[in-house]
Order: structure tokens, then C-alpha cells, then sequence
């Protein structure tokens, strides 16, 4: 090929390019450099074919070898320095844009890739400064603002971020990694709906796109919704294997479904393995131990956590929970006291402080303690506890209260409130005699699970005392059982109990047990009380005290947990 055939195979070559019909354009550039090795401008529109083909190695080669030909060619810097951005060498895609843009200021492509470069970084005020001068030079370059957008969302200006999606959305409706930027900046803004139905717009557009679906994975695990979830986790593992973010979540999801454990573990291995040093995934494979029983493997991966974040407040206080499970006492509380200083939840190291004898005891347990204990545990609680447990308190409550439920001055059928009602053990039981069913728990999850019996008239995500004092409707029937375990300053539910209820009207409880003390904060992390107390109380509140009959309310290691079960009619 002599240098006239070579012009006219280069002319028809651009047209191709141009055209889209990528694979003529590159065979006749591949012709031309065979025949003319140094016909200018051939090795770099080449590299940017083999560019878009992912073959960035290559693409550099011939782009740097273009440059030799002509080294102020400023398409070929621009273009040498996106693909250096791809093979991650950010400091020399940043040096490339620069020697273009010290020829020609007004290259807005120099200027959106020296962006990306330092947006990749993490040199984020940077990167933003040259997507808008690369918009200022030219407005309608979507991509400047798309990067505009991740540079925003990357400094927290999550508002000006989703203005920037949006742009771009307007102007490219099928622009997939708009629709999943979008996502995750309304996220952050708190508007989970609009966020979901972005990933799902983001996946209609591409539906093999790992990032959308992780992040729809990650909303919807906000919303406890697990199942589907996981099912999003396994799907972007299967497009792209190592995502340690996918794996990480994965074993999160598996966690919450109470799934097997090694599952858990071996996902969060995994993710460790992808990047080493992976903080929440170290941290999230001590919680998982910890649930396991494995205690001092997970004090290794709190230790080795705490080495990468001295002072993570939450690792702390989990360390201290798997020391005070050793039997290392002393040390878990050191543990614990570490965990507040350094900001962490303050009721729940004082609380957990107090069950070892080292702190007076809080009148109930905090709020955040029984939600985390509970939510996510609903599913299994019914197995695990009447199953493994032998819980009977909910069936000999009933047992008692239900030959006198004919003896109410009320007529039936009756308003029945369930107190923690957890799951709605009692539902079933009570649900000959009740005209209406009110379910109070502060577990979402829980309530979920009692929910789905379909017994309850109404529902309520309520601290017990806080919904008792907080309307006025009466009840004939009030029961809480397993409920008082974790209150141990009875005097205002019994107030409040008896401010909703007719006279004449039963209530029903159980109590975990003991002796002298009004009530105590047990080493298991649950109050128990006297009969004395309950008598007492019974008194100063105006009940009569039907029954308080010692019961076995549990097996524990193997044993009885003594009890009580009590009925008493408001006076």
C-alpha cells in the first residue's frame, strides 16, 4: 500500500469510525500501519477502537505511540490519559490532561478526564472544578455532568447531585448509570421509595448491571426485606464473582435469615480476601462468631478491627459482650467502658455493666437492646423458644385466665390488649373470647410475624408504658408474657394497666422470679421480680390478686427458670 492507496484507506477508515462500523475502521487502520508505520494519526484513532474494546494495555501502546509521531497531537494526551485512567494510574492520566490542556485550555475532554482522574483519587473538590469547566467550555457534554453529579455525591451535596442525574436523565433516558447514581444520592436523602424505583429504572435499562442491583439489594435489606435481598446479591455475584461489597451484604442478608452461619462466615471471607483490610466486613465476621458462640475467635477479629478504627465505639462494646461470655469479667468491662468514652451507646454499656454487679441497675432495658434482640429474630423465635426452649408461659397464662374470662361484669365477646406481644403466641388462645385483639411490641419484625396470624384488630410499635399512657380506650382482657424480663421497675405499667381497664377486668402476667429485692437485673440481662413486689404493687394500684402461682416459665441449660404466673382483677 503506497501512500495515495493509504490516504484513501484512512479516509474510509474515519468514515467507518464515524459511522459506528467499528471492526471496518479498525481493519483498514491495521492495514495502513503495516504498510505505513508512521502515518500520523492512525495508531491513536486504532487505540481508541481497541479502547472501546476494553483492551486498555494495547490502547495505550498505540496512543503513546501515536504521541511519538506527534507529540502535541491534544486528542491523543486527552484520549492516552482516559485510558490510563482505566488501568488506574491516575497520577499519569492527570499529567497527560495537563500537557493537553497546557496546549489548548478550551479542550473540554481534557478537562473531563483529568476530572475523572482526580475524582478516582479521591481528590473530589478537584475533579469537580474541572467537570464545570469542562461544562462551562461545553454545556451539553453529559458525561461532564454525570461526573459533576459523583463528584457532588462524593462531598455529601447529595441535593446538587440528584440535580445533576436528572439533567443528565432528561436528556439520555436510558442512561443506566444515571438511574443508579440517582438511586443512591436519594438514598442518603432519605426518600427510599423514589431511591428503589431508580435502581429498578436503572436495571430496565441494563439489566446485567452488578451496581444497580446491589444497591436495589441494600434498599430493600433496609426495609428488612431479606429474601429479596439476597436474591439481588446472588444475581450480582453470578455477573461479577469478586464484588466484596456483594459478598459483605450478602452475608448480612443471610444473618438476618438466621441461614447457616458458615454461609456467613465463608461470604465474609471471601470479601476479606478480595480486599484485605476490609474494616466492615472484619467487623461483621466478629458478629457472626459472636452469634455462633465462638468467642474467642471473634475477640480476635474485634481486636484486629479495633487495630484499624482505635475507638470504633460498636466493636467495643461487642468485644465486650464476648469477654463477658468467656467469663473474662473484668476485662469486659474495661471493654464496655471503653465503648462509652469513646461515644457509644451509653444505656447499653451501662446496662450490660450493670448485669455484671458493676453498676446500679436501669429501671427497664434499653429500647435499642430488646429491638436489636428481637428484630430479624422473628421468623425463628416461635421454633427456637416454645422448640428448643419449652416455653409454657404463653399456654398456662391462658390456662388460668380463660375459666375466668365468664366471671367479667362485661358481656362478651371482649377487648383484649397483648402486652409484648411478640409473635402472637397468645393470639390463637384468646381469640375465642376477643371481640378486638391490640398487639403492642416495640420489634417491627416481630410484629411482622404476628401480622401474619391474622388475629389482631390492631397493631402498635410502641414501648409497652408509652402506649398505655397514651390513649384512653378500655380493655376487659390485658396480658403480657416474657415481657416484664426485660422491664424491671413495674410501677408504671401497673398504673397504666389499670388506667385501661374496666373494673372487674383480668390481667394477666408472667415474671421470671426471685427472692427479697423488689426486682434485680440478672446476669442474663433480665429483670426478675418477688412476689412481695407484686403483691405490692397490686395493692397500691388497685388490683386484687386472683393468683400468683409459682411456674417453670422455661428450660435454661437444660434446667426449669422459675417463675410466676399471675392474674389480677382491676378493682
Amino acid at each position: 500500500m503506497n501512500k495515495t492507496e493509504a490516504d484513501a484507506a484512512f479516509a474510509q477508515a474515519i468514515e467507518h469510525q464515524q459511522a459506528g462500523r467499528l471492526a471496518q475502521a479498525q481493519a483498514l487502520y491495521e492495514q495502513i500501519m503495516a504498510a505505513q508505520p508512521t502515518y500520523l494519526h492512525v495508531p491513536h484513532l486504532l487505540g481508541v477502537i481497541v479502547s472501546q474494546q476494553g483492551n486498555w494495555f494495547l490502547a495505550r501502546r498505540l496512543i503513546e505511540g501515536a504521541l511519538a509521531l506527534q507529540a502535541n497531537d491534544t486528542d491523543a494526551l486527552a484520549n492516552l490519559g482516559w485510558v490510563l485512567v482505566n488501568l488506574g494510574l491516575h497520577d499519569k492520566a492527570i499529567a497527560r490532561c495537563d500537557q493537553a490542556l497546557a496546549l489548548a485550555p478550551g479542550h473540554a475532554r481534557a478537562h473531563l478526564t483529568r476530572g475523572m482522574a482526580l475524582r478516582l483519587a479521591g481528590r473530589h473538590e478537584e475533579a469537580l472544578a474541572a467537570f464545570e469547566q469542562a461544562l462551562v467550555l461545553n454545556p451539553a457534554l453529559a458525561d461532564a455532568m454525570h461526573c459533576r453529579g459523583q463528584a457532588l455525591h462524593a462531598l455529601g451535596r447529595h441535593a446538587e447531585a440528584l440535580e445533576s442525574f436528572e439533567w443528565v436523565l432528561q436528556h439520555q433516558p436510558r442512561h443506566a448509570e444515571a438511574w443508579n447514581n440517582r438511586g443512591a444520592s436519594l438514598m442518603l436523602q432519605d426518600r427510599a421509595d423514589e431511591a428503589r424505583a431508580s435502581f429498578e429504572q436503572a436495571l430496565q435499562c441494563l439489566a446485567a448491571y452488578p451496581e444497580a442491583l446491589f444497591n436495589l439489594g441494600s434498599a430493600l435489606q433496609l426495609e428488612r426485606r431479606y429474601e429479596e435481598a439476597l436474591a439481588l446479591y446472588e444475581q450480582a455475584l453470578q455477573l461479577r464473582p469478586n464484588y466484596p461489597e456483594a459478598l459483605m451484604h450478602r452475608a448480612f442478608a443471610l444473618q438476618a435469615l438466621r441461614r447457616s452461619p458458615h454461609d456467613c462466615v465463608a461470604s465474609l471471607d471471601r470479601a476479606l480476601a478480595l480486599r484485605p483490610g476490609y474494616f466492615e466486613a472484619l467487623n461483621g465476621r466478629a458478629n457472626v462468631l459472636g452469634q455462633m458462640g465462638q468467642y474467642a475467635e471473634a475477640l480476635e477479629n474485634y481486636d484486629e478491627a479495633l487495630r484499624m478504627k482505635p475507638g470504633f465505639h460498636e466493636a467495643l462494646l461487642n468485644r465486650g459482650h464476648a469477654l463477658r461470655e468467656m467469663g473474662r469479667l473484668e476485662e469486659a468491662a474495661v471493654s464496655y467502658r471503653e465503648a462509652i468514652r469513646c461515644g457509644g451507646d451509653a444505656q447499653a454499656g451501662l446496662f450490660a455493666l450493670a448485669a455484671m454487679g458493676q453498676e446500679a441497675a436501669p429501671p427497664v432495658a434499653p429500647q435499642d437492646y430488646i429491638v436489636s434482640l428481637f428484630d430479624g429474630y422473628a421468623d425463628k423465635f416461635d421454633e427456637h423458644l416454645v422448640g428448643k426452649l419449652q416455653y409454657q408461659a404463653h399456654e398456662r397464662l391462658c390456662d388460668a385466665l380463660l375459666p375466668l374470662v365468664a366471671q367479667l361484669p362485661q358481656p362478651g365477646p371482649h377487648d383484649v390488649l397483648d402486652l409484648g406481644c411478640g409473635t402472637g403466641l397468645c393470639a390463637p388462645l384468646l381469640a375465642p373470647v376477643a371481640r378486638s385483639m391490640t398487639g403492642v411490641d416495640l420489634s417491627p419484625g416481630m410484629l411482622d410475624a404476628a401480622r401474619k396470624r391474622g388475629l389482631y384488630t390492631t397493631l402498635a410499635c410502641q414501648d409497652v408504658t408509652q402506649f398505655l399512657q397514651g390513649g384512653d380506650s378500655l380493655f376487659s382482657l390485658v396480658i403480657s408474657t416474657d415481657v416484664f424480663i426485660y422491664i424491671g421497675d413495674l410501677d408504671p405499667v401497673f398504673a397504666g394497666v389499670r388506667a385501661r381497664m374496666h373494673a372487674g377486668g383480668l390481667f394477666g402476667f408472667s415474671v421470671e422470679s426471685c427472692e427479697g429485692a423488689d426486682f434485680v437485673l440478672q446476669a442474663t440481662r433480665r429483670y426478675a421480680q418477688s412476689a412481695g413486689y407484686i403483691r405490692r404493687l397490686a395493692a397500691t394500684h388497685g388490683f386484687e390478686v386472683l393468683q400468683l402461682a409459682p411456674s417453670a416459665i422455661r428450660k435454661e441449660h437444660g434446667q426449669d427458670l422459675p417463675g410466676f404466673i399471675a392474674i389480677l382483677k382491676a378493682l
